[in-house]
């Protein structure tokens, strides 16, 4: 008995090839990398794998170009960007001397 898929894709998409009325439709699966949100595409579910991987640290599909760098978590980078700007300001209105 194959293994149950704990991780599916995002999305669906449709690509249309030709004319509406008589070309053909492509269906394609997707998935956004969790650390740095690049867009994935695949042909199915089954060869989902090949596209992606699952991070061990925050357990979610990431692209294969973040395969084996440190997990940094997309929301989390943005929260340390935030506080990174918040320090610098309270820094520069200290220099200021009149707050």
């Amino acid at each position: 008995m194959p293994a149950q898929l704990r991780f599916k894709a995002g999305a669906v998409g449709q690509y249309f090839d030709g004319p509406l009325h008589n070309g053909r439709m492509v269906e394609v699966h997707s998935s956004t990398c969790s650390h740095c949100q690049a867009q994935t595409e695949f042909p199915s579910q089954k060869r989902m794998m090949e596209f992606v991987d699952v991070c061990r640290g925050c357990m979610k599909l990431i692209c294969l170009r973040c395969v084996g760098k440190p997990c940094r978590p997309f929301e989390a980078e943005a929260e340390r960007i935030e506080r990174e700007h918040r320090l610098q300001q309270r820094i520069a209105a200290a220099a200021w001397r009149c707050y």
